[in-house]
């Protein structure tokens, strides 16, 4: 898709179908280990610079996955702790 978008297509292209999925998994792979998660890290790195070549090295408005992992986490946390949700008791 890449010699289709510009640099903000590929962006959008990359967070809706791409990071997306990482996103909807992240409460799979969040306790898994270092080895696995620099895969899915490297994802990102290579989005990253494909969309920088196509931008001539404007750096994209992407957060980090490992952020994004922190951020589902501590919703996780405040849903539990503040809300009481009965059923994330256990958690």
């Amino acid at each position: 898709m890449a010699w289709l978008l510009d640099g903000r297509g590929l962006e959008i292209f990359y967070k809706a179908q791409v990071r997306s999925s990482l996103d909807y998994a992240c409460f799979a792979w969040g306790g898994a280990v270092n080895k696995h998660l620099t895969l899915l890290d490297k994802i990102q790195a290579r989005a990253v610079r494909i969309i920088k070549d196509k931008v001539a090295g404007q750096e994209p408005h992407l957060t980090t996955i490992q952020h994004r992992r922190d951020v589902a986490g501590l919703t996780v946390v405040l849903t539990v702790q503040v809300k009481r949700v009965s059923h994330l008791q256990a958690l």
